[in-house]
């Protein structure tokens, strides 16, 4: 074969070799796995949340105000007074109701107060053995003592005084103020509450001299039917009203 016949068979076969369809075809595209994703745990409720309280409790009300506890057995009682009671068979959670805070006091009695702070409504443990401590700004936890079955209460009010009307005394005017039985146990809870009530329903009363006749027949006069209060009185030192019989002159 001469040379440009040999070339041109070596052209030919190349471009037969072009023109021959691969056997191998298009190859699949390689799925790339799906992640498993495991699921997110859920965060357990927190039992002393206010909202879960408020949404679990049995509701304890008097009057306008309605406290909410939560526990595994609870017995409600309606005083006649407009009071209630609600004994708790193991330890339970007390919340205000939704918008109101609830503090414990140092002496272990609680307050329930609205948004501006005035006091709303008062509770306190039984029996003595039973005790409330501070949970958070809206809940308290009652704890029982196991001298009593593990059992604890609270007594719960609105109504820290019945009635305080203007009058005349020996002497003079006189705002003769009768508490509520719940007030008569003496609290610093019912000491609050007796305070703003009294100035509630008689705001001319409101007098450093007045709170204090109204202190000193809380704690020294609590069987006493009316508590009278005078505005002439002097104001005096604790240790000097005490001496007065809560009566300065």
């Amino acid at each position: 074969m001469s040379g440009r016949g040999a070339a041109a068979g070596v052209l030919l076969a190349l471009v037969l070799a072009g023109c021959t369809p691969s056997h191998a075809g298009p190859q699949p595209a390689t799925a790339t796995p799906t992640p498993t994703l495991s699921p997110s745990p859920t965060a357990a409720a927190d039992p002393a949340d206010p909202a879960v309280v408020r949404a679990t409790g049995i509701p304890v009300p008097s009057g306008t105000a309605t406290l909410l506890v939560s526990a595994p057995a609870l017995e409600v009682t309606a005083e006649a007074d407009g009071s209630a009671r609600a004994t708790a068979h193991g330890d339970a959670l007390v919340a205000a109701p939704a918008g109101m805070s609830l503090t414990v006091l140092s002496d272990g009695s609680g307050v329930v107060r609205d948004g501006t702070g005035t006091f709303v409504a008062g509770f306190t443990a039984e029996p003595w053995a039973a005790r409330l401590t501070q949970v958070g700004p809206e809940v308290a936890r009652l704890v029982g003592s196991a001298d009593d079955s593990g059992s604890a209460g609270i007594w719960f009010t609105a109504a820290a005084v019945v009635s305080a009307v203007w009058g005349e005394a020996e002497g003079g005017r006189s705002l003769a103020v009768t508490p509520s039985g719940w007030a008569r146990t003496g609290s610093l809870a019912a000491q609050e509450g007796l305070w703003a009530q009294v100035v509630a329903q008689a705001p001319e009363a409101d007098s450093p001299g007045m709170q204090a006749q109204l202190e000193c027949h809380e704690l020294g006069a609590p069987d006493k039917a009316t508590w009278n209060l005078e505005p002439w009185r002097p104001d005096v030192s604790a240790i000097e009203m005490i001496r007065s019989r809560c009566n300065p002159s």
